[in-house]
């Protein structure tokens, strides 16, 4: 499938995640809930994948609960944090998923109130505007991990414990995260936690939510009593079992996984500093996850690069999947700082376990190509740039 740079957007499925599947597949699969020994076969690689995948964010398996992915968790986390509460008012940041964006957009047009931190020019929020917010009530702060288009982790124990002292719910999107950082979610303060299979090699329509065991998670659905009734409804028994397995797969080789993400990207992106003019990054160099780097070619519109490149057969983005089909600039990149043209410039690349050094070195000597082309073409003519936050 030529190159594929875009695995914050997803990841393709790994072999031993497909065997897993297969294998599961090919035995008959009851009905988790039946009340017979065909169900209770089936309840137990259920719990075997919950286990599995506590494991991996270092929590308790009776505190995550099965779903579809993040875009799920998100809209269940923010949704129960209104509930009882009139109005409501939740704190986030201007550069969360959409996921969340959109829902307290939809939170807001019911009447409750959502305040929106700013992020500085390396994309992380400044601590002191959180403590500010925290003076007034507040049901719920909701702060992504990491960013899904910068990679920027943001201060998640800083800001946990901030919520602690002003007795504040608070819950991290960690659909970036998860399977790229070492953590223990129990030990740190964090109520609720969301992430997404898609994310790390498992199949997409599977994710969990983690919900400590002193706060209640409200249902979006109603009906039977799965998952503690926190998610009613049949189990995904593929998608769970995909997932346990990619968990248990990471557990394993999350070392070996981050030095071989980290080492693609930074050789990457020195390659493409050092060799083609104009070129800088966006976000905080210090504090990001392993696999991510988005960069912006001045002068270079980056969705015609984009295009360029997949008709090299190499696949990147521009911004988030679930934005990334809108012509506008990335408004993650606009909240850093960056005017419209300087967000349409950049490009974001994200690596996975399955990418090699021979991919690396042959999209490097495309992009440069590539870019020359455009701006030829544009007659643009540019020395070589500061990195940016570097």
């Amino acid at each position: 499938m030529g190159i594929y740079l875009d695995n914050n957007a997803t990841t393709h499925l790994d072999e031993r995640v497909r065997a897993c599947i297969a294998e599961t597949m090919a035995r008959p699969v009851a009905n988790a809930s039946s009340a017979h020994s065909a169900g209770d076969r089936t309840r137990r690689l259920v719990e075997q994948a919950r286990e599995q995948v506590a494991q991996l964010i270092g929590g308790l398996p009776e505190r995550i609960f099965f779903n579809s992915g993040c875009t799920e968790g998100n809209n269940q986390v923010l949704m129960s944090a209104i509930r009882g509460h009139e109005p409501a008012r939740i704190v986030t940041t201007a550069v969360e998923h959409s996921s969340v964006l959109k829902t307290c957009e939809h939170l807001e047009s019911l009447g409750h109130t959502v305040v929106y931190l700013p992020v500085d020019g390396g994309g992380c929020i400044d601590l002191s505007d959180l403590s500010r917010a925290l003076q007034l009530p507040v049901d719920l702060v909701s702060v992504q991990w990491t960013n899904n288009e910068t990679g920027v982790i943001m201060p998640i124990e800083e800001i946990g414990a901030l919520c602690r002292q002003a007795n504040v719910r608070f819950h991290t999107d960690a659909a970036q995260a998860v399977g790229k950082l070492s953590m223990r979610v129990s030990d740190l303060p964090i109520d609720f936690l969301t992430l997404s299979g898609h994310k790390l090699h498992a199949p997409p329509g599977i994710g969990a939510v983690y919900c400590a065991e002193q706060v209640r998670l409200t249902p979006l659905l109603h009906g039977g009593p799965q998952e503690e009734e926190r998610r009613p409804g049949t189990e995904n028994i593929l998608g769970i079992v995909g997932l346990g397995a990619a968990a248990a797969i990471r557990i394993n080789d999350l070392h070996d996984y981050i030095q071989h993400a980290a080492q693609l990207r930074d050789e990457f992106e020195a390659a493409v500093l050092a060799r083609i003019p104009g070129t800088s990054v966006n976000g905080d160099r210090n504090h990001r996850v392993c696999n991510s780097t988005n960069l912006r070619f001045a002068g270079t519109n980056g969705e015609a690069l984009v295009a360029q490149l997949d008709l090299h057969d190499i696949f990147c983005s521009q911004s988030s999947a679930c934005t990334n089909s809108r012509p506008e600039p990335s408004y993650v990149l606009r909240a850093m700082g960056l005017n419209e043209e300087e967000a349409y410039d950049s490009v974001r690349f994200s690596f996975s376990a399955m990418n090699t050094r021979a991919e690396v070195s042959e999209t490097i000597n495309i992009l440069d190509k590539c870019c020359s082309k455009l701006r030829a073409f544009n007659g643009t003519t540019l020395e070589p740039m500061e990195v940016a936050h570097a």
